[in-house]
């Protein structure tokens, strides 16, 4: 007697509930009993796997089943139909190969035996497969493309609840019968989403140091403990400001895995549900903002040779990232001590001695002529009344609305020249394209031109297609730079009013966040402290009016004079 080993597969969860897997069980136990020299000796059941998106080698049961063929534990593999071993053109016929080559038999009750000894045999299998796959492809198309729909609409698609978010019953009913569920925020569990993006909103915290500020407080994560992927993954959702999105991610090509879909791939409704709004749409894209800043910073700094980037947020020097050596260039690192000493009493006592160190110079190198360290407690002070005074003058001098103005005129000028450019190239491509259609008569001697001038009339139009391509090149640089500056202004106009309050009321990330917007680099001597802001306000006002323009590309100041 030959012993039977039946397999059954579902691919998704919604079929779990279904009659698809009795009735494969039912229609292989009948084909069994056909076979008198045949007996049931077990069965395999694979719960909510795809064929056509699992690789066999992820597929545990299909491993088991091999692992069973080696040692000799059956004789005949028997399924309902071929695609329940997979939909894989290329996978399945060879796990089928592998299975008769061990001399186990697979049968399928609609197609009967799947032989592999002669070639026309494998043939038959490969286009049985092949076809396999083009269905799931076909049904995967339709899905996507019902599923892009239903978002486009603002519809849920199913899958768990992101946190924040319960799942309610709609009161709606799908095609196939099923009550169908619906988004409703979790006043609870929202306000921690609240407070995940106020961290990389207000503290430019990182989805790591969030997680452990969470997990410090004690605060109830999804699963176990705060993860730092859990963070990233609460950030980047678009639900949170109301818009559902599809297409976030992939199967990645190398097996089951995901992979993270560029975000202008993404599909998102069309317009926004007022009702899962748990963060502003200002806030949510000025957090994804701050995260692509914060990584372009963290591969600046791997790569950098030279000292210049710093992406933490945390610490209690607060001009870190933004004060460098004015003798060798190089960006000072935290430099920091205790100091320790014991009162009359004998109690032991400590102070936080914040300090910024040139590491050139600490470590004895002669490219540096400066000092090793700079007390906080001296440049901070002179740093924070500068500032004050910047934007004090901004103020007075009334200059904020001017500078908008200028500056949006400015871009509105260049924006124009791009456009010209662009009007040029799409000019110059089409004259190419005219001269190409002419080669033909010119070889045949019957057109306008020679073939020799032809060519070079289409040298010099190549010639001058990449030249302004170039020119274009540049001037897109140019746009994107003053559409950072009108950013950068934005964040000066927001701070002009209440900036010594504000400031003085803040904690170190905070006010970190606040000089950042304000100030381009602090270079710091012995004697003389250089503070470049942003925005240089000369590079706008100029001479107007009579009155000299307020701060300049770099403003001096000395420690004795602050």
């Amino acid at each position: 007697m030959k012993r039977v080993n039946c397999l059954y597969r579902v691919s998704s969860k919604q079929q779990l509930h279904g009659d698809d897997i009795p009735v494969q069980r039912e229609e292989c136990m009948a084909y069994l009993g056909e076979h008198t020299d045949w007996e049931f000796n077990r069965e395999y059941v694979e719960k909510a796997v795809s064929g056509f998106k699992t690789s066999v080698k992820d597929r545990d049961i299909l491993q088991e089943i091999l692992t069973d063929a080696r040692e000799k534990t059956f004789d005949v593999l028997l399924v309902f139909m071929s695609d329940r071993i997979g939909r894989k053109e290329d996978e399945s016929p060879a796990f089928v190969t592998t299975l008769n080559d061990l001399g186990i038999e697979v049968w399928s009750v609609k197609e009967g035996q799947l032989k592999t000894a002669e070639h026309v045999d494998k043939l038959m299998n490969y286009i049985r497969f092949w076809q396999a796959e083009g269905e799931s492809r076909k049904t995967s198309m339709r899905v996507k493309a019902a599923q892009e729909t239903f978002v486009r609409d603002g519809k849920f698609v199913g899958g768990k609840a992101p946190f924040g978010y319960r799942l309610e019953y709609s009161g709606a009913i799908s095609n196939h019968g099923r009550a169908l569920k619906h988004l409703v925020i979790d006043k609870e569990k929202a306000k921690i989403v609240q407070q995940i993006y106020d961290y990389a909103y207000y503290y430019h915290y990182g989805a790591l140091k969030i997680a452990k500020t969470l997990n410090e407080q004690n605060i109830q994560a999804p699963v176990d403990t705060w993860k730092a992927c859990t963070i990233s993954q609460i950030l980047q959702n678009p639900v949170y400001m109301g818009y559902i999105a599809y297409n976030r991610r992939q199967h990645s090509k190398c097996g089951g895995s995901f992979e993270r879909t560029p975000m202008e791939q993404w599909i998102m409704s069309d317009e926004q549900n007022t009702e899962l709004v748990i963060v502003s749409r200002e806030k949510w894209e000025k957090v994804q903002e701050i995260r692509e800043s914060r990584k372009k910073n963290m591969k600046d700094a791997r790569d950098d040779k030279q000292g210049k980037y710093v992406y933490t947020s945390s610490g209690q020097l607060v001009l870190m990232g933004l004060v460098y050596c004015g003798y060798c260039g190089k960006r000072l690192t935290n430099g920091s001590k205790y100091d320790y000493w014991e009162t009359k009493e004998g109690e032991r006592r400590k102070k936080f001695v914040g300090r910024y160190r040139c590491t050139q110079m600490a470590n004895g190198s002669l490219t540096c002529s400066g000092k090793a360290y700079y007390r906080a407690e001296e440049i901070e002070p002179i740093v924070y009344t500068v500032v004050t005074s910047y934007l004090n003058s901004l103020k007075e001098a009334d200059t904020y609305d001017d500078i908008l103005k200028l500056q949006e005129e400015q871009r509105i000028l260049v924006k124009h020249e791009l456009e010209q450019l662009q009007k040029e190239i799409k000019a110059i491509k089409k004259d190419i394209e005219t001269l190409e259609q002419n080669i033909p008569s010119a070889l045949r001697g019957e057109g306008n031109f020679s073939p020799v001038q032809l060519s070079a009339l289409m040298d010099k139009n190549k010639q001058q297609l990449i030249e302004l391509e170039h020119r274009l090149e540049i001037k897109n640089k140019e746009y994107k730079e003053m559409e950072c500056k009108k950013k950068d202004i934005k964040n000066i106009g927001s701070m002009i009013s209440n900036w010594g309050e504000l400031f003085m009321e803040c904690s170190i990330p905070e006010r970190k966040v606040m000089l950042s917007k304000l100030i381009e680099r602090i270079d710091v001597k012995e004697n003389d402290i250089k503070i470049k802001f942003k925005i240089s306000l000369e590079e706008y006002m100029g001479e107007k009016d009579g009155r000299k323009g307020i701060g300049s590309p770099t403003t001096l100041y000395t420690p004795c004079s602050a």
